[in-house]
């Protein structure tokens, strides 16, 4: 139950942030993750950790690669304390790259059924100086 529903208000219209962390096993790819997971539970967001799996992979691998990701997460997870909502996912090299280039300024339009969306990567917040007044 949501705090709007909790309060019988509207619930948010406002899709929630979803923090997109590629893993590959190592210890750097764990630490974006904690911090990822920290910044999900700050924004009431989800992380989506992932890995990138060729097209040629057969099912023996690729179910492989998701039992790394899952005990990946887990011990990630125990370590920080710190419980999100996490989704593991194997994502096509192809997908991955696509939404890399978003990240690097690029676009990506997502065609739906009566809709398409363009994706683009929002520009950097200038960072706000306080208004200083005089007495």
């Amino acid at each position: 139950m949501t705090s709007a529903e909790v309060v019988g208000s509207r619930p948010s219209r406002r899709v929630r942030a979803r923090l997109l962390v590629p893993l590959d096993g190592t210890a750097a790819s764990s630490a974006e993750l904690a911090r990822a997971l920290r910044d999900a539970v700050r924004q009431e967001g989800s992380v989506l950790a992932c890995a990138v799996v060729g097209a040629r992979a057969d099912d023996v691998e690729r179910a492989l690669i998701r039992a790394a990701l899952e005990t990946q997460v887990a011990e990630v997870v125990e370590a920080i304390g710190v419980q999100g909502h996490t989704e593991i996912a194997l994502l096509d090299e192809a997908v991955f790259e696509a939404l890399c280039d978003v990240g690097r300024g690029g676009a990506l339009v997502v065609v739906q059924e009566n809709r398409r969306t363009v994706l683009r990567s929002a520009p950097p917040r200038e960072p706000v100086r306080p208004i200083v007044r005089h007495a």
